[in-house]
C-alpha cells in the first residue's frame, strides 16, 4: 500500500533525478539502469544530490546497485535511512 509519505518521497526523488541528473523519469518503477538512463557518472551525481536534498548519509561501504534502479527503489532506500519528504 502506497502511503502519502511514500508517494511524496517518490515524487521528490523523481524531481531530484530529473533536475540534478537530467534524466526524464518515465515512471517511478522504470528500471533506469536497464533503460540506459543512468551511467556511473549520473549515479555519483544522484547519490550526492540525494544526500544533500534529504540530509542523509548513504552507506556506500556495502553499495547495492539494486537500490538505485528506479525512483521507487531509491525512495524506499531513503526511507530506510530515515529520510522524509521536505
Amino acid at each position: 500500500m502506497l502511503t502519502e509519505t511514500t508517494a511524496a518521497l517518490r515524487a521528490q526523488v523523481a524531481d531530484v533525478v530529473s533536475d540534478r541528473a537530467g534524466i526524464d523519469v518515465p515512471s517511478v518503477d522504470e528500471d533506469l539502469l536497464e533503460a540506459g538512463l543512468i551511467d556511473s557518472l549520473a549515479l555519483v551525481t544522484l547519490i550526492v544530490a540525494l544526500e544533500e536534498t534529504f540530509g542523509v548519509q548513504l552507506p556506500l561501504d556495502d553499495f547495492d546497485i539494486e537500490r538505485f534502479r528506479s525512483v521507487a527503489s531509491m525512495a524506499d532506500f531513503l526511507a530506510e535511512m530515515g529520510a522524509e519528504p521536505a
